[in-house]
């Protein structure tokens, strides 16, 4: 052998030390997502999930439910109508509400 091609050759304890090391950080890493993770949703007892209530039912017919919510935001976004009445507090249609923020302020000129 000659001595440039040893010079370039691997030195199987570099390979050995650096899988070792990238064997501890990934125990490290999962050590540490296990811990974190017990910490944001901690394991709960058995029979917490009937106390939270039941499941919701599946619907045969999605699309009517969604159309019918969709009709009843539009006509809240389209409509007018009181939200506290005593207080005075309604809501307009949005187009409306954009129109006024955009106007000027009456009494005022604009520049």
């Amino acid at each position: 052998m000659t001595r440039a091609r040893q010079a370039r050759a691997v030195s199987l304890r570099a390979v050995i030390t650096g899988a070792l090391a990238l064997c501890a950080a990934i125990a490290v890493a999962v050590g540490v997502a296990t811990v974190y993770g017990h910490h944001l949703a901690p394991e709960r007892a058995p029979g917490t999930a009937a106390q939270r209530g039941p499941l919701p039912l599946s619907q045969s017919a999605p699309q009517t439910e969604r159309e019918r919510h969709e009709a009843a935001q539009r006509a809240r976004l389209e409509g007018w109508g009181w939200i506290d009445r005593q207080a005075g507090i309604a809501h307009i249609p949005v187009t409306r509400a954009m129109a006024l923020m955009v106007a000027p302020p009456q009494g005022r000129q604009s520049p």
